[in-house]
């Protein structure tokens, strides 16, 4: 029986096929034989008998991705796995997404995060299940708290808890002369809450992407290493990415977060390391998959399918 995965993803026309980790995925599924399908995230719908159903397209290959326009409909039950890689923000798309794949559960899809976890455990707030692992951070709008806090550390990150690629990072410190207008226009004058974290140094030898798989890490990291002119590290903002051995610290950490991983059923997660400390624990669509298996023998997106069969 051929085996049907289905990617729930953004606008192919969105993706940089060169580098793009969902991209890999899906070739080494054609590679395996294995169909494979996309949807984006406003294809699904459910009725009162709790079907969900699809509107997908069939990936004949890479190229066809761009140019498939058959529309096929069936109910979620058609596929073997569902993949959930649409990128944030964690909008009222995503979270509606969510609700309805709830109740493809209920016929043995399994759904790669579990939704009710990807709803549950917000990327930047999850690790603060891990108070030993992080440094010194708080999560606040409150201009008065969140100065107290610089005041103290001396120099923080400040960060959106629904951003990613870098956007809207900003280091800050007691005497920035532009403080108060970042705060002001990042929190939306009080409203809008932000992750705020010591600023680790060690970020300068780059921010290690490590892709866990059921709970077990690859065994490469993608350090991501700001260029001169920016904190970011992201290679989004121009860090070099680079594919490292995994060190004792890294593993440790990996070990600490298992059981909480498995638990929640957040199967295919990247987590992101600062020196030695746990800084985010990506749950939606976690990349490094080309670069590492650019630089390496390893066969990233290999290993991720075959651990899903």
């Amino acid at each position: 029986m051929i085996m049907k995965y289905l990617f729930i993803i953004d606008a192919p026309e969105t993706l940089t096929f060169y580098k793009d980790s969902t991209v890999a995925l899906i070739k080494e599924c054609l590679n395996q034989g294995i169909e494979a399908h996309y949807a984006n995230i406003n294809s699904l719908s459910i009725n009162q008998n709790r079907n969900v159903i699809v509107d997908s397209y069939h990936i004949s290959s890479i190229n066809a991705l761009l140019k498939n326009k058959l529309k096929l409909k069936n109910k979620i039950q058609y596929f073997s796995k569902v993949f959930i890689r649409k990128d944030p923000p964690f909008d009222d798309s995503y979270l509606n997404l969510t609700f309805i794949l709830e109740h493809a559960q209920n016929v043995n899809v399994e759904i790669i995060n579990n939704p009710t976890s990807i709803r549950n455990h917000n990327e930047k707030l999850s690790i603060l299940n891990f108070k030993d692992l992080i440094p010194p951070t708080i999560v606040s709008c409150k201009a008065e708290e969140i100065n107290n806090f610089i005041n103290k550390e001396e120099k923080v990150v400040i960060k959106p808890l629904d951003g990613m690629a870098g956007n809207g990072i900003f280091m800050l410190t007691p005497n920035d002369k532009n403080l108060n207008a970042i705060l002001e226009t990042s929190t939306k004058n009080g409203i809008k809450m932000l992750m705020i974290q010591k600023y680790i140094p060690e970020i300068s030898k780059g921010d290690k992407r490590i892709i866990l798989i059921k709970g077990e890490a690859i065994p490469f990291a993608l350090a991501r290493i700001p260029s001169k002119n920016d904190i970011r590290a992201n290679l989004a903002k121009g860090g070099k990415g680079e594919a490292r051995i995994l060190t004792l610290g890294d593993k440790n950490i990996v070990k600490s977060l298992k059981a909480f991983l498995i638990k929640n059923e957040l199967n295919f997660v990247g987590i992101d390391i600062i020196g030695n400390y746990l800084t985010e624990i990506n749950i939606t669509s976690p990349t490094g998959i080309v670069e590492i298996e650019e630089q390496t023998n390893f066969k990233a997106a290999q290993y991720i399918i075959n651990a899903f069969k």
